[in-house]
């Protein structure tokens, strides 16, 4: 056991007993309580004060048996009447100081007070009042008178150097609890910095965490705006290099469709030309032999289906100067809601009976933007929700709010989802997941284009098998 564990200030001994068992075991304990508060005190940790609760009831519970049995003592024993006064008084008063330190809300404050309260009470009452007691009541016994018991009594004197050695031990074990108590706040105090400096630790770490997260999404956003410059570059060239002989082909395409119609009619004229003549069967051999018949109803068809892969190849080049160029920059305040209400009905005759949409928005803040360009984008995540039911009936969401400084858009499907590799994917130009000759993936990296050069973001989440959410975050205020 250590030194400061075994501290024990009073050891039972003889000058404690009075000579009645029943108090002196009484005493005893209230020696062992002093000595257990003492070792505390020493210890250096704070009481509790659930803890101070519990020694204060004992005190409370010891007033009361050990103060009836000491007054009964001296009323059967018929010592002098004024002992008893001053004695009964000393026991209310030891009731009401206990009950004023239950009473108290600072416990740092009740424990020294406690200390010495204990101390005094083992040292002034129960070493001399208790031991003038046990004297008066041996001398009544013994024949004296009671008053004259008092009397011999009053002149006694105490030991005025026990008195001081008790009044210092007292005082000592109450400066020792203060320490204590100033030691336990200081330990607070270092306690609520350290949690301070935690705290903002921790905050500059998260705003140091926001920063490199926002650095890495501009790096991301710089990586895509390079790759679809690339990609918008080549592509211009591509389409630059088609559009020219694409102008010769269609334009050649229309006059073979001319002279067509001419070699026909020369063809009709010839018939009427040759008819009843000697040449008639010779020529009919002629025309035959040409397979006219098949040429004359196919060649329409020819000619029609040219033409409208032409027009094919006229819309992919189209789409290819709309990825090089940035498109119009005129902007102008406009609702939201108008804007989707458009991309609703352009849509509409796309989706197929039995796909509901869902629309979950009311009238939005105006904002400067290009309706046309932003229609465009929208119209292109609503047919990629509708292609996505894969002709299935099924629901598309079409979902907007303001949050904070930004309007979220949602474009929701229950269609067929994504797996992470096409999720990763998805707004690639060129990237597509319909058949050869369906799609020409530049829908999606269209609508990117569009919402990054109105300052916003798109992203995507998707499960395979439950359907796709499309996520569009736009600045409602765009800095001039």
């Amino acid at each position: 056991m250590s030194i400061r564990s075994s501290i024990a200030p009073f050891c039972w001994a003889s000058y404690f007993e009075t000579g009645f068992a029943e108090v002196d075991a009484q005493h005893h304990k209230l020696v062992d309580l002093v000595n257990v508060l003492a070792q505390r005190a020493a210890s250096g940790i704070e009481i509790q004060p659930a803890e101070l609760a519990k020694v204060l009831d004992g005190l409370g519970r010891y007033a009361r048996h050990h103060f009836v049995t000491e007054e009964a003592l001296m009323e059967e024993a018929g010592i002098d009447p004024r002992h008893i006064e001053s004695h009964r008084k000393a026991h209310a008063d030891f009731v009401t100081q206990v009950g004023e330190m239950r009473g108290a809300s600072d416990t740092a404050r009740v424990v020294p007070v406690l200390y010495r309260f204990v101390t005094s009470w083992l040292t002034f009452h129960i070493l001399d009042t208790d031991q003038s007691m046990a004297r008066q009541m041996r001398a009544v016994a013994a024949g004296v008178g009671p008053a004259e018991a008092y009397e011999a009594e009053a002149s006694h004197s105490s030991d005025p150097g026990n008195a001081a050695l008790v009044g210092a031990v007292r005082n000592l074990l109450g400066l020792v609890a203060e320490r204590n108590n100033e030691l336990a706040r200081i330990n607070a105090r270092l306690e609520d910095r350290v949690s301070e400096r935690t705290a903002e630790l921790t905050a500059a770490n998260q705003a140091l965490q926001h920063t490199l997260d926002t650095l890495q999404d501009t790096r991301d956003r710089l990586l895509e705006a390079d790759k679809l410059a690339a990609v918008g570059q080549l592509a211009a060239g591509v389409a630059h290099e088609i559009n020219n002989p694409l102008g010769y082909v269609a334009s050649n395409l229309g006059t073979l469709r001319e002279y067509a119609d001419r070699l026909l009619a020369l063809v009709d004229t010839a018939d009427r030309l040759v008819a009843g003549s000697g040449q008639q069967d010779a020529w009919v051999a002629a025309r035959d032999g040409t397979d006219l018949g098949f040429i004359r109803e196919d060649l329409p068809s020819l000619v029609s289906e040219s033409g409208k892969g032409l027009g094919r190849v006229s819309e992919i080049i189209h789409a290819l100067q709309d990825l090089a160029s940035p498109g119009p920059t005129e902007l102008s305040y406009q609702s939201l809601s108008v804007v989707l209400d458009d991309a609703l009905r352009a849509t509409a005759v796309g989706r197929r009976p039995g796909q509901e949409v869902v629309r979950s928005y009311g009238e939005l803040p105006a904002m400067a933007v290009n309706p046309t360009l932003l229609c465009e984008g929208f119209k292109a995540l609503l047919d990629n929700a509708s292609r996505a039911l894969e002709g299935r009936p099924g629901k598309i969401t079409l979902r907007a709010r303001a949050v904070g400084e930004h309007l979220i858009v949602d474009v929701e499907d229950t269609g067929c989802g994504m797996d992470e590799a096409t999720r990763a994917r998805i707004f690639e130009p060129f990237f597509t997941t319909r058949p050869v000759g369906q799609g020409r993936g530049l829908g999606l990296s269209s609508t990117y284009r569009i919402m990054h050069q109105h300052g916003g973001q798109i992203e995507v989440t998707s499960t395979p098998g439950k359907g796709s959410r499309f996520r569009v975050s736009l600045p409602l205020h765009r800095p001039s």
